[in-house]
């Protein structure tokens, strides 16, 4: 089977949008497998539709950056709006789009109660999205700095284990930082179907729970930016009327090379 791919950068979480849309898991596992591994800067690979804006991740995840990307790759250059059929959601759409200005968005959760989304327990906050469990733990900034993402990584392996979070189809923690009134994450992330842990250059949904957690805490709406690994910002908006989160969102820039790459995958 031959498959293409380009690369996408939203916010520097690189990932692998690739043609056409693959329905078997095994194979999608296989060419995650073979393209992390001929560009080892890549950190998620999801499949798309050539008929329809579709996007369906390897470990049939979400992913709100994949779904910026796959924006990014509908809309090409130009500013608009599409829905979107997204894995994870359990067959929804999902709104995503290129603002005039050149950010790309893409809506991360529709209606919930807030207490339905972000649990508070003793020093963190259980967030569960749609396809995503993110644990979000406030931390000083001393607490991570210099630390070596196998470090990182251990630590977030442990919280996993603790909480029996590591069967999830995809889970994640999301060490936040403030200083100076300026927020930062360092996100770790799991998909149990591809067997990945990765800390992530930058993470749409971490981005989204943590602004959820924001949004528990103040009970108003939120917009704000939230500095991400690779140096780059992805703003957290949450909108609210009362006791319900209509509607969480996340933006940011999105590049690419535009460059096309080939991969056959055995026989057909």
């Amino acid at each position: 089977m031959k498959y293409s791919y380009q690369i996408y950068s939203p916010s520097g979480n690189d990932t692998a949008l690739v043609l056409p849309l693959e329905q078997d898991a095994q194979k999608r596992r296989l060419v995650a497998r073979q393209i992390m591994k001929l560009h080892p800067q890549v950190e998620q690979v999801g499949f798309l539709s050539s008929k329809k804006p579709q996007l369906l991740m390897a470990g049939g995840e979400f992913c709100g950056n994949a779904l910026r990307a796959a924006a990014s790759f509908y809309l090409a250059d130009r500013a608009g709006e599409l829905k979107m059929e997204v894995s994870g959601t359990g067959g929804h759409a999902l709104k995503a789009g290129r603002t005039l200005s050149g950010e790309v968005y893409a809506q991360m959760l529709g209606p919930h109660r807030i207490h339905e989304l972000v649990e508070a327990r003793e020093d963190f906050f259980l967030v569960r999205l749609p396809g995503i469990v993110q644990v979000i733990m406030p931390c000083h900034k001393k607490q991570v700095q210099g630390l070596s993402p196998s470090n990182i990584k251990e630590q977030a392996v442990r919280i996993l284990q603790v909480l029996d979070l590591m069967q999830e189809p995809a889970a994640g923690v999301i060490f936040v930082t403030k200083d100076k009134g300026r927020r930062r994450i360092v996100p770790c992330i799991r998909v149990a179907a591809v067997d990945t842990m990765i800390c992530e250059s930058a993470c749409g949904s971490g981005t989204v729970a943590a602004g959820l957690a924001v949004s528990f805490l103040t009970g108003k709406n939120v917009d704000i930016p939230i500095g991400q690994p690779s140096g780059q910002i992805i703003r957290a908006q949450i909108w609210r009327k009362g006791e319900m989160v209509t509607e969480g969102r996340i933006s940011g820039q999105v590049s690419t090379d535009d460059r096309r790459y080939s991969l056959n995958i055995g026989k057909g």
